[in-house]
């Protein structure tokens, strides 16, 4: 159906384009460097679908951003929290009349939606295994949810596989999509400007002439932290001039300490010289702290869907020492890009390949280059939101 739409270049006749919704969860407002990796997904992939798509994006509104924006070129609306949440997105929805919904990361919220639009195509975008674990919903009442939506996108062959074990009877069609990064927030480590931009940030800590191992990330249980901190003893020995910079908190944004966070602290008590904490970082900010890195550890638990960390430590061409589980062997190419560690000896494991790598500068520099070629070839953003564009045209 042909229609007239007014552009930048003025007014000319075009072939509409599909309409999308895309649902955040209303946990927190976007555009936000504060905000979880959910939001930061839409940031990254909506906007370069734009020129396929006639998009609209609704989320949670709050006092430091009007209620209307735009993220990139795409519009943004800004809604009530809460309970007044899902009201305020069916009155949009019901003026616009998407062709597709895209709800991310919340099955009761895209059942919800699709119960009160039965005839309009909903998605429902899972990034991790949270929302459908037996701590948030009983399986009986998530598998109800699950089979009303017409699709569902997920971010790692592991996600899929993990929605079918845990719900054998799921009869909607299920779609991967793998993440992405920016190559451009990260300036490669085995480059001139890289090592210069290195060497002057080390000198601004006072970390010159120290090897250092990064952390970024939640500082959760699941996240493993406690891995690297019980294999530092046995690093500091073979490694003397090694440093662990530990970046992120518990909560998105906010420094509250919980018992978790009192215990790596305690950990790395007898380590004060060589063990440092910072807070959280806003995205992009975050990025120059891989500059830092001669080493990335990512010891996470057996349900990390993804791991955006793991794409940008190789977009600053930094090898990354990760745990074999989850959706990781899916990015990480072992003993390619890094290397991947069983679950059951993650400290063992940590301790003898950290110092191996923080010996061994050449294999440094080939490890981080390969994980570059790789993020630059299988994992931008512009191949997130290709594959996400057609999904939300029904190609599938």
């Amino acid at each position: 159906m042909n229609s007239i739409i007014v552009t930048e270049r003025g007014s000319k006749s075009v072939l509409e384009r599909p309409k999308v919704a895309v649902i955040t969860p209303g946990s927190f407002i976007i555009p936000s460097g504060r905000s979880s990796s959910v939001e930061r997904v839409i940031e990254k992939v909506v906007p370069l679908a734009s020129d396929q798509l006639n998009i609209r994006i609704f989320g949670l509104s709050d006092r430091q951003l009007p209620n209307f924006g735009m993220v990139g070129r795409v519009p943004c609306f800004r809604l009530p929290g809460g309970n007044r949440y899902l009201q305020s997105i069916l009155q949009h929805l019901r003026k616009w009349h998407p062709d597709t919904i895209d709800v991310h990361n919340r099955p009761r919220l895209a059942y919800q939606i699709k119960s009160k639009l039965p005839f309009t195509r909903v998605l429902l975008t899972l990034h991790s295994t949270t929302f459908i674990s037996t701590t948030y919903s009983p399986l009986s009442e998530t598998s109800r949810w699950l089979n009303r939506v017409d699709g569902i996108v997920v971010n790692s062959e592991y996600l899929r596989s993990e929605l079918l074990l845990r719900f054998p009877g799921l009869q909607v069609p299920i779609l991967v999509n793998p993440l992405g990064v920016s190559l451009e927030d990260f300036i490669p480590r085995w480059t001139p400007l890289g090592e210069s931009l290195r060497q002057a940030r080390l000198a601004d800590f006072g970390w010159e002439n120290r090897k250092v191992v990064l952390y970024v990330g939640r500082l959760l249980p699941a996240k493993g932290v406690h891995h690297i901190l019980s294999a530092w003893p046995t690093i500091q020995k073979c490694v003397p001039d090694a440093m662990l910079v530990i970046v992120g908190s518990a909560f998105y944004g906010a420094e509250r300490e919980t018992a978790y966070v009192r215990r790596l602290k305690k950990l790395a008590e007898p380590y004060q010289d060589h063990i440092v904490f910072l807070p959280y970082i806003e995205y992009p900010r975050v990025a120059d702290c891989y500059n830092l890195a001669d080493v990335v550890v990512v010891p996470s638990g057996e349900e990390e869907a993804f791991g955006l960390v793991n794409v940008e430590a190789m977009a600053a061409a930094i090898p990354v020492i990760a745990t074999n589980t989850g959706g990781i062997p899916e990015i990480v190419a072992d003993g390619q890009s890094g290397y991947l560690l069983p679950p059951g000896s993650l400290q063992q494991g940590l301790a003898e390949y950290v110092s191996y790598l923080l010996n061994h500068e050449e294999v440094r520099r080939v490890m981080g280059c390969a994980g570059r070629e790789l993020a630059r070839s299988r994992f931008r953003w512009k191949h997130t939101a290709d594959r996400w564009g057609q999904l939300m045209r029904g190609v599938e």
